[in-house]
């Protein structure tokens, strides 16, 4: 009865490991976010952009996705990218970063991007 008990203990660990190796390859979060058309000259006449935080936060063992969708027709920024018109900006990040910047779109035109490392590291130094 005590061999079955540890079988099965180690059954469920390995399991567990398996689940946890496995899940560092899949996407398990994508944010996305849409710039609505008219945009720009919204914000040029003090009316709001597009929702959008001020601050995004990622994590990189969960490997975060982030989609920005620009319906407007001029060109925005959105810290070091830039995402042209009717076109869509897709980043997924490998390593733990912040960014911060002029985000074109955003009322008070600056945002930032942390991307934390991953909870779990089964990497061999």
């Amino acid at each position: 009865m005590k061999a079955l008990s540890i079988a099965g203990g180690a059954i469920l660990l390995v399991g567990v490991l398996g689940w946890l190796a496995l899940s560092q390859f899949q996407t398990l979060r994508t944010v996305t976010y849409v710039i609505p058309p008219g945009a720009k000259q919204n914000i040029e006449t003090g009316r709001p952009g597009a929702e959008f935080p001020d601050e995004i936060v990622l994590t990189v063992g969960l490997k975060d996705t982030i989609v920005i969708e620009n319906r407007d027709d001029v060109i925005h920024s959105f810290g070091p990218f830039v995402v042209a018109p009717h076109s869509q900006l897709r980043k997924r990040f490998d390593t733990p970063v912040v960014y911060e910047g002029v985000c074109t779109f955003h009322q008070d035109e600056h945002m930032r991007i942390v991307v934390n490392p991953a909870p779990w590291d089964f990497s061999v130094n």
